[in-house]
């Protein structure tokens, strides 16, 4: 999976697996690069968080600031597996389908050249759920949804925050202090 990229910036995944390390800073620092056709190097800072490398070679240089807005730094994080009622899998008399789905699923991200100034510092996307709802749950399945909620919540409040704190503080010491800059 590339979760840091050159090019199209990466999709949401269906069921994340990996959860954030708010610790990773003690990992030794990262650079990417990106080498162009005509000679020319781009450098930067690539989180611990981070994961992939979105270094790039022989890239044409009337391709450059496209292949920078498109650069990303991208880490995902768990949701809670939910069953689901579905309406498009509707069997042949017409019952709405159910299944096991990840919901409030998500990924810490950056894109560091983004014509968006608030993508610049990382950020958290959360996807709730596709177009799915849960119906006719009775007072126990509701109970159980509580439960679930307030498990992702803490989640969320104990991993996942500290994680985004500690990304955007890093991501702000290391651009302040060191500037992308170009090498002949």
């Amino acid at each position: 999976m590339t979760t840091a990229s050159i090019g199209a910036r990466p999709t949401p995944i269906e069921e994340p697996t990996q959860q954030p390390a708010a610790d990773k800073a003690a990992f030794p620092s990262r650079t990417w690069s990106i080498n162009t056709t005509v000679g020319i190097t781009l450098t930067g800072y690539l989180p611990p968080w981070a994961e992939g490398d979105p270094s790039a070679s022989d890239v044409p240089l009337e391709k450059l600031s496209v292949e920078l807005i498109d650069l990303s730094h991208w880490m995902p994080f768990d949701g809670q597996p939910m069953r689901i009622h579905y309406p498009s899998y509707a069997d042949g008399n017409g019952k709405a389908g159910e299944s096991e789905e990840i919901v409030f699923s998500g990924n810490i991200t950056c894109y560091p050249y983004s014509e968006n100034l608030r993508e610049r510092t990382p950020f958290a996307n959360v996807r709730v759920v596709d177009d799915f709802w849960m119906n006719n749950l009775i007072p126990d399945e509701v109970a159980g949804l509580a439960a679930k909620l307030r498990t992702q919540a803490d989640y969320l409040e104990k991993s996942v925050v500290p994680t985004l704190e500690a990304a955007r503080s890093d991501w702000e010491v290391h651009q302040i202090s060191r500037a992308n800059h170009i090498l002949p």
